[in-house]
């Protein structure tokens, strides 16, 4: 496959990462049937980028955090299960790894986040 065919095969991955990030189902296997390709040649379309895997991880992250922050009533377990995460110690596992804090910290984070901007606004 030619550099070009894998910068369009990482365009079109992640479309279908924005467009179903949601589904606990869809994982980087997900995506490679979705695309009509191996796993392995979805692996090789990202080699010197962050991984299929991470990507959408830190989609997912991003979505829960700024629900979370305009949703404070909302437990973070539910927000998590919305955006696609099978269990919430898949969520915490991820929320210290991509971002080094527990799930608490990421939202009271993106309260002071979203009220400094109000604020400066």
């Amino acid at each position: 496959m030619r550099a070009t065919d894998f910068v369009a095969l990482r365009e079109r991955c992640l479309a279908l990462i924005d467009n179903h990030y949601r589904d606990p189902r869809v994982g980087p296997t997900w995506l490679a049937r979705e695309l009509f390709i191996s796993r392995r040649q979805l692996d090789r379309a990202f080699i010197g980028c962050p991984s299929v895997a991470e990507i959408l991880a830190r989609r997912r992250l991003r979505q829960v955090v700024a629900i979370a922050a305009f949703n404070p009533s909302i437990p973070m377990s539910e927000i998590a299960a919305r955006c696609g995460y099978g269990t919430y110690e898949t969520f915490r596992a991820q929320c210290h790894r991509y971002l080094q804090c527990s799930p608490r910290a990421a939202r009271t984070a993106a309260l002071g986040a979203d009220r400094t901007g109000a604020d400066a606004a």
